[in-house]
């Protein structure tokens, strides 16, 4: 074989040729292949090409024994699109020949049919595809190794790329030499330390475009990878930072392309999270290594232009990644990865969800009349946020009878995709697309408006960023959960206060005044509202953090920015337009529901959902529920919720088949009842069960007759109404039935018999009923049916020993007394469970009704052997859903809670507090006669003046639609509406009460 004196194999085709032949049998033509220093060329051979390699004497020849043992491993493993090893003809994987004198190395592999990656075009496919491929080979290469792997003093190691930091000083541009040196202390404080705790493995290190191979027939399908002559041993993700390097160069779209490599190798070959924390600088420090090799050969080789012009690509993707944010590349990264962009995301997330927060205005702005504002699909005449017509347009929409003291806001959406965001700083260099989705939520009120810290925290930020619509004034607080997790709040477009008012380092306490909304001239040229943002990371921003993102990248961005209404709690609808508000609503109501039905207020309310004490409408506006008695453990407790949804689920039929369910119930119940009330009938309303309690007295006394206290209501049955003077009295009603005689209404502040010791004289009144009745058949003997505490009465209180007198005197003629506890029953009046026994008396008949079930349709009648025994006199008495499986699940569930929430014990102490505040009020509004109650069974009545006592209807009326409009259900009660009646769910608690009372002197404030 001819030598040649450059040291540098240079055979010539014919010899190329014969020595394949000579030492591998193999015949056909060749074709030269480009190579710095050895000699390749393509060996022609009919159906299968190989590739004939001619390595430089000075190459070391354990490097080869490294390439050709990774070779036939992964031939071993099956690994595809990698050149197979063809052996000589007497089997050893090379042939030795003479180069120069010099002994030098000849190997045959096959060709990887296809094009170089650098002559097709790039598309996300095929990125994801490449990312793929090198996942499969770094999984490929897992549990190999060999000792020429470990090259310490190799230039192209990440591993030891810090060898590589004096070569800064050789790159010409300062700019430059800057970003470097910038890197180089990046790597050297943050990534070096962690090295050591990743994987390792030995690497291909070279997936450029020249060495990874595209299928011929498809060009976003890698065919294979060429070129294992970087090989060595380094921290395995290093393979994929080396291959983003590459890929990322010729990318318009930098994240897209990031989002693609990593996620198809990972696809392939999971990264662990601190690979995925460290692959994008790792990568960077790839083309750092690249530039400062090309500076150092280019000083050494001054006359050598490309080494110049090579490095180009690298330095231009150097700095096009230097102006991103490296906290931002790091999260979409781990996101691409397959983790949380930010580590602690959804533990944070998790805990803000069970917090404790504070308004962030002084009136929640849960409470607040809102308005919501989507830019897209919204209000069609609505114009943009930083049109300065918005001001006069949000004040249209302001109601007209809302107090002025009470908000009117608007909402902006979290996650919204808006328009509106065309200044500078919303595009950056790694794509063509700008941020346009909506990081917080915005909250529109007038310059001004206070803004409250919604935890504990301390100020990390106060700055004034002034660019147009940017934020202006903004405030960033710190804060940490209850674990211990950091995260931020952000307050954008603030008012000129906030320097005044906060500074970076103090502490601020939830509930702090921490700002003011600023007008159009301080808040970066917005309508004024505040932009409210949470931050699980500030990336590497300082004193200013982004407010939109991409959406192409929401995934990532919703980790670094979850929902603020984690902390705001604002019902969803406060960010939709109900395309069927009230009005609507009533219309097509009132088409097909009769109009005996009435609908409370003079503004019609849609609600959609009930919480606790609250009930919220289509707005999304909570409204404190003051007055619902029958959801007694609040609005969808989620215990009895659970309860009902697992027993339909299971078993729901009628009362003929046995069930477990219905004695154990009874049992319960009847466990609370005194004396021997023992036996239980289920039944499916108050008014039913009414019904048949009087069925239950009547046959057992032989007679219809009964005694009833004047304004009672009783039900809505014929039966019932037939024995409720509210109902019979008043218009639509009939006269007074014969077998009814009705009673003096026993009210010590406005009845007949007024003062405190008025019971006996009102108990005397039920001789006069009984004497009526003996004229009329001859027996004194009649039911007597009353509440234990009167509530259509307008909340009263009955005189002490009434009832007990009442009992005494109906039983001395032979008659029954039926206590109704529908509206005051089951701890509603505190320590005592039923009514009755505040007035120390055991009734014969307990009727129960409303709360038993929470709103679920049950009620029941209790009453003892004796009476029960009476009842069943041949007739059958049978109740299809009265005691049915998913009725009783839900009585167990209400009981369940009562118990476990201590709710009398709270009636005490939250309805003590209700009645010292109106007491307090009544010293400030002679309108307010007598405030009277127990537990949470309260009644305010209002008069013209207190001498007369005369009702002040009319003031009621504008009182409770006051309320309304401060998102305060109420309602009157009483012969003349003027009495408040407080019955709320028994989850009322202090702060409901504060929010009552001072809603309540605001709207006795507002007739002054």
């Amino acid at each position: 074989m001819t030598a040649f004196t450059t040291g540098n194999p240079a055979f010539t085709a014919k010899e190329l040729v014969a020595m394949a032949t000579t030492h591998f049998g193999m015949v056909g033509t060749v074709r030269p292949l480009p190579s710095e220093r050895d000699q390749n060329a393509r060996l022609i051979c009919g159906e299968q090409d190989y590739v004939l390699k001619i390595a430089n004497p000075a190459e070391d020849p354990g490097q080869i024994d490294l390439q050709t043992a990774t070779l036939r491993h992964l031939a071993r493993v099956g690994q595809p699109g990698i050149p197979r090893v063809v052996p000589t003809i007497d089997g050893a994987d090379r042939a030795t020949i003479t180069v120069a004198g010099r002994a030098s190395q000849m190997r045959l592999v096959t060709w990887i049919a296809g094009k170089p990656l650098a002559e097709e075009p790039r598309s996300l496919p095929q990125l994801a595809n490449l990312g793929r491929f090198m996942g499969g080979l770094t999984r490929s290469m897992q549990g190999f190794g060999h000792p020429q792997a470990f090259r310490p003093d190799f230039p192209w190691s990440l591993d030891h790329v810090i060898q590589l930091r004096d070569h800064v000083a050789d790159i010409a541009d300062p700019a430059r030499r800057a970003l470097v040196e910038r890197l180089f202390l990046r790597h050297e404080r943050l990534i070096a330390p962690r090295l050591p705790g990743l994987r390792a493995s030995v690497l291909h290190q070279d997936a450029n475009d020249w060495n990874v191979i595209t299928d011929p027939a498809d060009p976003t399908r890698i065919a294979g990878l060429i070129d294992f002559g970087d090989m060595c041993h380094g921290r395995t993700v290093n393979e994929l930072a080396i291959t983003l390097a590459y890929a990322l160069m010729a990318a318009p779209d930098l994240y897209a392309a990031i989002r693609a490599v990593i996620s198809g190798f990972a696809a392939e070959f999971p990264l662990t999270e601190d690979e995925a924390d460290l692959v994008y600088d790792i990568m960077r420090m790839r083309l750092v290594c690249s530039v400062c090799i090309s500076s150092r050969q280019s000083k050494l080789h001054p006359d050598n232009e490309y080494l110049l012009i090579s490095q180009g690509p690298a330095f231009a993707l150097l700095e096009r990644l230097e102006r991103l944010d490296p906290g931002f590349m790091v999260a979409l990264c781990r996101k691409a990865a397959g983790f949380a962009a930010i580590p602690e995301a959804s533990a944070i997330v998790a805990e803000l969800g069970n917090c404790r927060t504070q308004p962030i205005l002084a009136t929640d702005p849960c409470r607040a009349a809102r308005i919501a504002l989507p830019t897209v699909g919204g209000h069609p005449d609505m114009p943009a946020f930083s049109d300065r017509a918005f001001d006069d347009w949000m004040t249209a929409q302001r109601p007209t009878d809302l107090p002025a003291d009470m908000p009117f806001v608007g909402f902006g959406l979290y996650g919204e995709k808006r328009a509106v965001y065309t200044a500078a700083h919303f595009a950056d260099a790694a794509s063509d697309e700008r941020r346009t989705r909506h990081l917080g939520i915005d909250i529109f009120a007038p310059a001004g408006t206070a803004i409250h810290a919604p935890m504990d925290g301390v100020v990390e930020s106060v700055s004034y960023n002034a660019d147009p619509l940017d934020y202006g004034h903004t405030l960033i607080l710190r804060h940490e959960t209850a674990s211990g997790r950091a995260f931020f709040t952000l307050y954008g477009h603030l008012g000129g206060s906030l320097p005044g008012l906060c500074r970076a380092g103090q502490a601020v306490s939830a509930g702090q005044m921490i700002g003011h909304l600023g007008d159009w001239h301080e808040n970066g040229g917005w309508a004024p509202h505040l932009h409210f943002q949470i931050i699980t990371s500030l990336l590497a921003q300082r004193g200013n953090f982004f407010g939109v993102g991409h959406d192409s990248l929401w995934d990532v961005w919703a980790d670094i920015s979850p929902d603020p209404n984690l902390l705001l709690r604002l019902e969803p609808e406060s960010f939709a337009i109900d395309p069927e508000p009230s009005a609507a609503l009533l219309a097509r109501r009132r088409a097909v529901i009769g109009p005996s039905l009435s609908v409370s207020y003079r503004e019609k309310l849609k609600m959609v959902r009930g919480r606790g004490a609250w009930l919220i409408d289509h707005t999304g506006r909570r409204y404190l529920d003051t007055v619902n008695n029958i959801t007694h453990v609040g609005h969808c407790h989620p215990h009895v919720v659970q309860a009902l949804a697992r027993q339909a689920a299971e078993l729901n039929t009628n009362t003929r088949y046995l069930h477990e369910a219905m004695p154990h119930l009874a049992e319960r119940i009847a466990a609370t009842m005194p004396g021997d009330l023992k036996v239980v009938t289920f039944v499916n309303s108050g008014t039913e069960a009414n019904e048949l309690a009087l069925r239950i007295a009547r046959t057992a006394l032989g007679k219809k007759d009964t005694v009833v206290l004047d304004w009672a209501y009783h039900g809505n049955s014929g039966g019932t109404v037939e024995i409720s003077p509210y109902k019979f009295k008043r218009k639509g009603g009939f006269p007074q039935p014969d077998f009814v005689q009705v009673a003096a209404f026993p009210d010590a502040y406005r009845g007949p018999f007024r003062g405190a010791e008025s019971g006996p004289a009102y108990a005397a009144d039920i001789d006069r009923c009984l004497n009526a009745i003996a004229q009329r058949s001859g027996s004194g003997a009649a039911c007597f049916i009353a509440e234990s505490l009167s509530g259509v009465g307008g909340q009263v209180i009955l005189p002490v020993g009434y009832l007990a007198d009442v009992y005494a005197r109906i039983r001395a003629r032979g008659g029954l007394c039926i206590a109704d506890e529908v509206q005051c029953g089951f701890g509603r009046v505190g320590p005592e469970f039923w009514g009755f026994a505040t007035q120390g008396v055991i009734p014969d008949i307990v009727v129960l009704g409303k709360p038993i079930g929470n709103g679920h349709p049950l009620a029941a009648v209790v009453t003892t052997p004796e009476l029960a025994a009476r009842f069943a006199n041949g007739m059958e008495y049978f109740n299809s859903f009265g005691g049915n499986p998913v009725s009783m699940a839900v009585g167990h569930a209400v009981l369940d809670v009562i118990e476990a929430e201590q709710l009398p014990a709270r009636a005490v102490t939250t309805g003590a507090a209700l009645m010292a505040g109106y007491r307090g009020l009544a010293e400030r509004f002679p309108i307010i006669g007598d405030v009277r109650g127990m537990g949470l069974f309260i009644g305010v009545e209002l008069v013209t003046d207190r001498e007369t006592r005369n009702p002040a209807t009319q003031a009621a009326d504008h009182v409770v639609d006051q309320l309304r409009l401060r998102g305060i259900l109420a309602s009157t009660d009483g012969p003349d509406d003027n009495v408040l009646k407080i019955k709320p769910p028994m989850v009322f608690g202090p702060r409901e009460a504060g929010i009552l009372l001072t809603e309540t002197e605001a709207a006795l404030g507002s007739m002054s």
